[in-house]
């Protein structure tokens, strides 16, 4: 579905640029202490705007680990640890990455003319 091996990606696995459609979220003991914590940040996300079929797209990676980094959701930025971005499922939104491509070649070939 997401990646060419058809399986879905974790929003911490993208790189700066890329857009994605919300398929879900994961819930993950590895994140805090207990199935409390990993609830609580769940809802947070969920508050956040991170449903499925929300689009998101990666803004930055911070630092040499990309921690945090910073993700558009709707018409807010958010500051996200890749162990929270580890629980938001994604598709790749591969139209979006061409289309971008094909307006940046046509604005360079209007500038040329």
């Amino acid at each position: 579905m997401s990646d060419r091996s058809g399986q879905p990606l974790a929003l911490s696995q993208l790189r700066a640029g890329q857009v994605a459609t919300v398929l879900g979220l994961l819930e993950s003991t590895g994140l805090d202490a207990g199935r409390d914590a990993s609830q609580s940040l769940l809802a947070r996300l969920r508050d956040l705007g991170f449903v499925p079929g929300a689009r998101c797209e990666v803004m930055a990676r911070m630092w040499l680990g990309g921690d945090p980094m910073a993700v558009r959701i709707g018409g807010s930025t958010f500051a996200l640890r890749r162990a929270e971005a580890a629980a938001v499922r994604v598709e790749l939104a591969v139209e979006a990455g061409v289309a971008r491509e094909s307006l940046a070649r046509a604005g360079a070939s209007a500038v040329a003319a």
